[in-house]
């Protein structure tokens, strides 16, 4: 799957002017699975605002993949020590990032417990406009990964265990 950015009138912040082919590795960080990062990306926009979520006293949060045995992540706004990546330059204040602190199941996209997914916004050279792949993520035709059964999906508030169903009608 490629998806090619186009331009009209318009410059875009993230990317700079032209036409470019992104790949994968360009629209999921860290090799993340899709369907973790569509979950995580509202809670990386809240946090990167301002937002303050309940799990600790340093305003971090829970989310989950939508899987029913699926991967648990904590995201954290976090200052920046220049031990997150090489690719993340002193002149970033702060990280945002995913740690990946449960995996219930198989998971196809090989997340492990301890990885960090960083949200791209102190990397936009190397990834795609987060942004524009959760506004894409529907429309990617993507097949579901083995571990996603419609019949038992969850809330991505992993400490929240709620299921659901999705039947198509």
């Amino acid at each position: 799957m490629r998806v090619k950015k186009l331009f009209g009138e318009f410059h875009c912040q993230w990317h700079g002017p032209g036409a470019e082919t992104m790949d994968e590795q360009r629209l999921f960080p860290g090799g993340c699975c899709p369907w973790l990062y569509h979950s995580l990306y509202p809670y990386f926009l809240g946090i990167l605002y301002g937002a303050k979520f309940d799990y600790n006293e340093q305003g971090d949060c829970h989310v989950g993949c939508p899987a029913a045995k699926g991967i648990d992540a904590v995201v954290m706004k976090r200052a920046n020590d220049g031990t997150f990546d090489p690719r993340i330059g002193p002149d970033m204040g702060f990280v945002i990032f995913a740690e990946v602190v449960g995996r219930h199941g198989d998971c196809p996209y090989g997340n492990e417990v301890g990885q960090r997914i960083i949200f791209p916004t102190s990397m936009s050279h190397h990834y795609s406009c987060p942004a524009a792949f959760n506004n894409l993520f529907p429309l990617l035709g993507l097949e579901p990964p083995s571990c996603i059964d419609r019949s038992r999906m969850r809330c991505p508030d992993w400490d929240n265990p709620i299921e659901f169903s999705v039947v198509a009608e």
